[in-house]
């Protein structure tokens, strides 16, 4: 397992290249955009939540919280690379 600030690390990465629903992973000055995002996400990890349980928090985060659609498909997706860096 991933720990401590490496583990929000590698949330952001993922945040960035597989979820990014505001689309801006190519702009080297808004790469912190998501930054709480992952520390939440990394505490979820560390407490053993599912898939499931982080691709809602990804869909609630971008519809509650960003006020957008939300991407099923992508939150799915990058629930299952999240969850991945804790349990492989």
């Amino acid at each position: 397992m991933t720990a401590g600030l490496h583990l929000a690390e590698d949330v952001r990465v993922i945040l960035l290249s597989d979820w990014d629903p505001v689309g801006i992973r190519e702009d080297p000055e808004a790469r912190d955009e998501y930054d709480a995002y992952a520390r939440q996400i990394a505490e979820r990890l560390r407490a053993g939540a599912s898939v499931d349980e982080l691709s809602r928090l990804l869909l609630d985060i971008e519809t509650i919280d960003m006020g957008l659609t939300g991407n099923t498909d992508r939150a799915a997706g990058a629930a299952r690379k999240l969850w991945r860096i804790v349990n492989s």
